[in-house]
C-alpha cells in the first residue's frame, strides 16, 4: 500500500466547495463511523493515528505547536510546563467533543495521539499524552497530560 504524503494531501480542487467541510460530518465519520467499524480498538487506532499526524505535521516550537492546532481547526490549546518530563495540555473548543452532550466517556484520542506527535519533535524525545478531562464528561475543555521520555 502506498504511503501518502502531506503535500499530496494538502491539493485540494473544489472552486465551488473550498476546502473545508461541515463539523457534522467530521464527527459523523470519526466518533460514529470509526467506532462501528473498529469497536474497542477505535480509541487505541485513533491514537495511533493522531500521532503519526502530529509527527507528520511536525512543530519546532511551543508557540509553532499552538499555531498548528489552531491552524488545522483542532482546538485553542492552552499550556502547562509542569517540568521538564510533564506537560499539560488544555483544549478549547475540540475538533471532536466541544459541544457534545454529557455521556461520561472520553473519546478524543485523536487529538491525544496529535499532540504526542508534536510534542515528540518540538521536544526530540519520545512522547505519551493521555486525556483526563473532556466536554463530554462535564468540562468545558479536554486536558492532556503528556509524559516525555
Amino acid at each position: 500500500m502506498r504511503e501518502y504524503k502531506i503535500d499530496e494531501v494538502k491539493q485540494i480542487v473544489r472552486p465551488e466547495l473550498g476546502n473545508q467541510v461541515p463539523l457534522e460530518l467530521f464527527r459523523i465519520l470519526r466518533i460514529i463511523g470509526m467506532r462501528e467499524i473498529l469497536g474497542e480498538s477505535s480509541g487505541a487506532a485513533l491514537y495511533m493515528i493522531g500521532k503519526k499526524v502530529g509527527n507528520m505535521i511536525g512543530a519546532v516550537s511551543l508557540e509553532d505547536f499552538k499555531n498548528k492546532i489552531v491552524e488545522l481547526k483542532i482546538g485553542i490549546p492552552e499550556i502547562e510546563l509542569i517540568d521538564e518530563d510533564h506537560i499539560v495540555v488544555k483544549l478549547y473548543e475540540c475538533i471532536t467533543c466541544a459541544g457534545f452532550p454529557y455521556t461520561g466517556e472520553m473519546f478524543c484520542d485523536m487529538e491525544s495521539g496529535i499532540i504526542a506527535g508534536l510534542f515528540e519533535r518540538v521536544y526530540k524525545k519520545k512522547a505519551k499524552s493521555t486525556q483526563k478531562k473532556s466536554w463530554s464528561t462535564g468540562f468545558n475543555y479536554c486536558e492532556f497530560h503528556v509524559l516525555l521520555y
